[in-house]
């Protein structure tokens, strides 16, 4: 029998699936903020309002980065409301940029879980200071996103599941 999974797994497994959504392949990013066991907001990368996707047309690169979408983070804080971001949790799929992980912060996030390390991410070189000295959890989960996945997928095959084979 497949088991309920951990509130932990849980987050990851439906950040995993909100970056289905994000609109440029440099990174599929997602960001969710949950507090209480209830998730109170989440955003994925994406372009401003009526403006192009980098699926559609190309990445707008500047300094090796693009700046086409607005970050999965800051789309997270725009839809959130302001009280519930204070001593909320972030789960997301990478690391912050330094300019997200700011806002985070400053939004009253209390910590940050992330599953891979974005190696391109500007500023991650002070993204450890940056949260020591705000005293914000920054946790990096060693979870394997297509276990995750398969988890899910077992568990819905079970009884009761909306893949249940009949």
């Amino acid at each position: 029998m497949n088991k309920r999974p951990e509130w932990t797994d849980f987050w990851f497994t439906l950040v995993l699936m909100y970056s289905t959504r994000g609109t440029c392949d440099r990174l599929r990013a997602a960001t969710i903020i949950v507090k209480n066991k209830r998730i109170v907001g989440a955003g994925y990368n994406g372009s401003a309002f009526g403006q192009p996707h980098c699926d559609d047309v190309g990445h707008l690169i500047v300094e090796n980065h693009c700046e086409r979408t607005i970050h999965s983070e800051e789309n997270a804080i725009l839809n959130t409301n302001r009280e519930d971001l204070k001593g909320a949790m972030a789960y997301m799929v990478d690391t912050p940029c330094l300019r997200c992980a700011r806002l985070l912060v400053n939004s009253g996030i209390c910590e940050i879980h992330y599953l891979r390390e974005y190696t391109n991410s500007r500023g991650k070189e002070h993204l450890v200071e940056l949260t020591k000295n705000a005293d914000v959890k920054l946790v990096k989960h060693d979870l394997d996103p297509r276990k995750l996945i398969e988890n899910s997928i077992k568990r819905l095959e079970g009884p009761g599941g909306a893949l249940q084979k009949k």
